[in-house]
This record gives C-alpha cells, sequence and structure tokens, in this order.
C-alpha cells in the first residue's frame, strides 16, 4: 500500500498543521504503509509513476492490478472558502490527474475510489413537517451546492462519470457524511467541544443547537466502507454511495455526547450560523449497504465518541494538541 501526499507543500497548513500530517505520516510509515510526502497528486506523471511501480513491485511475472483510493484533497467548508483557487488545485485538480493517470495505465488501474462528500447535496432536505430527510444518491438533486468547498467536490465526481463512460475506467464515488474519531480534523465540531471540554473552556456553538443536524460516521466505519468500494463487485462503471451513519444528529445532541464521553459539562457561547454551512446533512445508506454488499455502520456515536475521548487523553494525542 502506497499512500501520497494531496499537493506537496501547497497544501500544508491547510485546513490542519503540517506537524499533524508528519504525525499521521509517522502512524502510517508504522504499519506498514509506503508514504511518498514529497508527491504532488495534482500531477499526472506523479501519480502514473506510483501506480506502475506499485505493480511492478507484484512478486507476480505480470504485475499487480492496483486499485486506487483518491482521499487528496483540501477539506472542510472553512478551507475552502479562505483560498477557493487552492481548493480547486487540490480537489479537482488532482481528480482529474489521478483519473487521466488512471486511463493511461488502465492495463494496470482496476478502480478508482473517490472521496466525495454529503455537502454536495446543498442545503438541508426536510419534510413537510420541517423533520429531516435524508438524502439518496442518485435521486437528490447535487445543482444547488452552497460553498465553494462543495462545488470543487461536485466538479470531481463529474469528472469521474466522465472518465468511466468514455475512458472505461471503473470509478465509484463515496458521498463521506461528518467523520470523526482519532486523529481527527481541528476545524470539525467533536474535535473543538472535546478541546474546549477538557480545557474548561466555553463550548462555542453555531446557532441554537436545535435548527442544525449532520450526519455523523466513526473513522473505522468510513474506512471500511472505502476498503469494500475499492473491492467489491460493481454492475455499473460508475456507481455514487453515501457513506454517513444514516441518521441525523442535532447539534445539541452532539453536545450533550461530547459532554458525556468526556464527563464534563460546559457554558455555551453562542454564535451566528457560518455561510455555507447547511442546515443539515443527513445520507440515506440502504443502497449502500448493499451496494457494499453487506457493509453498515458498526460503531455507535456513544462508542465512537469515547474512544475519542480516550485518544485524545492518551500520549499519542500530545502531537495533536495545537491549534
Amino acid at each position: 500500500m502506497v499512500c501520497v501526499d494531496a499537493v506537496g507543500d501547497e497544501d500544508n497548513g491547510k485546513p490542519y498543521p503540517k506537524a499533524w500530517k508528519e504525525a499521521n505520516a509517522k502512524r502510517l510509515r508504522s504499519i506498514g504503509v509506503d508514504v511518498r510526502d514529497d508527491c504532488d497528486v495534482a500531477v499526472r506523471g506523479n501519480v502514473e509513476e506510483v501506480v506502475r511501480g506499485v505493480s511492478s513491485s507484484s512478486s507476480s511475472s505480470r504485475g499487480a492490478r492496483v486499485r486506487v483510493a483518491h482521499l487528496a484533497a483540501r477539506s472542510g467548508v472553512g478551507a475552502a472558502a479562505g483560498d477557493p483557487a487552492g481548493a480547486v488545485r487540490a480537489n479537482v485538480g488532482s481528480t482529474a490527474a489521478v483519473l487521466d493517470a488512471a486511463a493511461a495505465a488502465s492495463d494496470v488501474v482496476e478502480r478508482v475510489v473517490i472521496a466525495s462528500s454529503g455537502s454536495v447535496y446543498g442545503e438541508a432536505a426536510t419534510r413537510e413537517d420541517g423533520s429531516p430527510r435524508p438524502s439518496v444518491a442518485g435521486e437528490d438533486s447535487t445543482d444547488s451546492p452552497t460553498s465553494a468547498y462543495a462545488v470543487t467536490k461536485r466538479s470531481a465526481e463529474l469528472l469521474g462519470k466522465v472518465y468511466a463512460e468514455q475512458f472505461g475506467v471503473s470509478v465509484v464515488v463515496a458521498r463521506i457524511f461528518t467523520v470523526y474519531g482519532e486523529r481527527g480534523r481541528p476545524d470539525m465540531a467533536v474535535w473543538k467541544f472535546i478541546k474546549q471540554l477538557e480545557s474548561g473552556a466555553d463550548l462555542t456553538r453555531f446557532g441554537d443547537g436545535a435548527s442544525t443536524w449532520r450526519d455523523y460516521l466513526h473513522v473505522d466505519d468510513c474506512c471500511d466502507a472505502l476498503a469494500r468500494a475499492l473491492t467489491c463487485d460493481m454492475a455499473q462503471p460508475y456507481t455514487v454511495v453515501n457513506v454517513a451513519g444514516g441518521k441525523p444528529v442535532y447539534l445539541h445532541e452532539i453536545i450533550d455526547g461530547c459532554e458525556r464521553a468526556c464527563e464534563r459539562t460546559g457554558s455555551i457561547r453562542e454564535l451566528p450560523g457560518r455561510p455555507g454551512d447547511v442546515g443539515g446533512t443527513y445520507g440515506d445508506i440502504s443502497a449502500t449497504e448493499t451496494t457494499l454488499q453487506g457493509w453498515k455502520p458498526r460503531v455507535s456515536l456513544a462508542e465512537g465518541l469515547r474512544r475519542t475521548v480516550a485518544w485524545w487523553r492518551s500520549s499519542e494525542a500530545d502531537a495533536y494538541r495545537e491549534p
């Protein structure tokens, strides 16, 4: 297995410090992953060189078939809003390079999985009574994104569709919703709430806590879905699946969950909602469970938050304390 950097030095510090990326790389190397942290994925030649190198290193005389999980990105609404051009290069440019390399190395590449986002569905879907309604892949519109980040992710999806239909590249698009867990990003709500609770600071809440919701998925379940997407049989060359927990969690509920996991309560400091954030995201995963041949979320929110807090209090988390 090989892991390469997103867009070289350009992406350092966005949306989290280079030191965190180095800590992640060290962790990956400790479990046998070959990390190429000097490889710019937005350059097609770099990707093709890595792909063919992996194939030729196989003990088979014909080389190995290669499956590519394209996770390199400028993640998050805020990081993209602060540097839209950088987000386009990181999210769209890198996807174009990966797909072009896959097409050029079609004798080697068997599948490309593209990490997209539930944000492509745009504003929150609700029922007539105002309650959350899950977004369904292949049915609900993706024509009204509400942020630059969502635009880049939808653009990457469309590139995947073109390469699947015109060049025969097998593509699975994984629309990932709100992932949390150990070694999470500092701009995510769970990470912020745990940090604030553990330090005794006020909890920063955008909005009243009862008007917005997210669909939370523990990182272990997300990784399981991506691994299955790489290897499972697909009837079509281009497939889109929602990778989500499959239920809405209101902001006040995630705060309560973090407080229980930390065994602490915090004072709330309420701020206005942020531009580009949708009122809610919630994914229908019934088709995903079938497409990914038995996948389903297995880590409950309470258990996932407990694991996250336990990691936060461990020595391994020392490298992730700031910002």
